[in-house]
């Protein structure tokens, strides 16, 4: 899978990019901005009088706060509703190799629909989140560069991470289509109906297990995975003992 050997997110296949080339590019055109900015308000501030404003009143559109209710709808048919974390392996899940990576899957949780390599539509819950994490890191790890194009367009929460991702991809292939480990062990580090953030465990080929951070957004109707800047699919990469302390999450003994 994608929480490979590597010592950190940064240093993952279609990630390498000049950071501070994009921090440099953004400053300049913060310091353009401002600049402009002062010269209008130098030239306002001589021939008019600042317009009196009513402190209760917003040009902008009023931000709808989220409810219970939104938290558990569900696309595809999919009946899971529960919105507690596991904490024990989830129930009725099933496994399926791609291309030798065991992934999961739920008739309740998801994922409802695949097509090609995007496995989508997942239930607005906990499980939902934890199969899409494991899913979509999963299949960005044995894919090719046309494949992992489509997922990234398709599944990722579009910013710099992306951009990186899908310029890399344009390249040479970065990947050689192999699960490098299987799925061993999951682990909630917080979860709202808007963002789960999932520690997932890896059983590396070599012996090794390796621990990743992975965040997922609900965004338009589903789960997506939220790309580092670097354009790295998870974060914080290291490697641990065992899984203990993980709730064990494997399709491959």
């Amino acid at each position: 899978m994608s929480i490979n050997n590597l010592p950190t997110g940064d240093d993952k296949p279609g990630t390498r990019r000049n950071r501070g080339f994009i921090a440099s590019a953004v400053f300049l055109g913060l310091v353009v901005v401002l600049a402009i900015a002062v010269i209008a308000t130098r030239g306002s501030d001589s021939n008019n009088t600042p317009a009196a404003t009513n402190p209760g009143s917003s040009t902008g559109a009023p931000v709808a706060p989220s409810s219970p209710a939104a938290a558990t709808g569900n696309a595809c048919g999919l009946t899971d509703t529960n919105q507690t974390p596991p904490t024990s392996t989830p129930k009725s899940v099933t496994w399926q190799l791609v291309k030798g990576d065991a992934m999961p899957t739920s008739p309740s949780a998801g994922p409802g629909k695949v097509d090609g390599p995007v496995a989508h539509c997942y239930a607005h819950t906990p499980l939902g989140a934890l199969i899409a994490a494991s899913q979509i890191g999963d299949r960005l790890g044995v894919a090719s560069n046309a494949d992992a194009i489509q997922i990234l367009k398709a599944q990722a929460v579009p910013g710099p991470g992306v951009d990186r991702g899908l310029k890399e991809l344009a390249g040479p292939e970065v990947g050689d289509g192999k699960a490098d480990g299987q799925l061993a062990g999951f682990q909630f580090a917080s979860y709202t109906p808007d963002t789960a953030v999932i520690n997932l465990v890896s059983h590396m080929n070599n012996g090794s297990y390796n621990v990743a951070t992975f965040t997922m957004k609900w965004l338009d109707g589903d789960w997506k995975i939220q790309l580092q800047d670097t354009g790295a699919d998870s974060s914080n990469v290291s490697q641990v003992t065992s899984t203990a302390g993980y709730v064990p999450w494997s399709g491959v003994s």
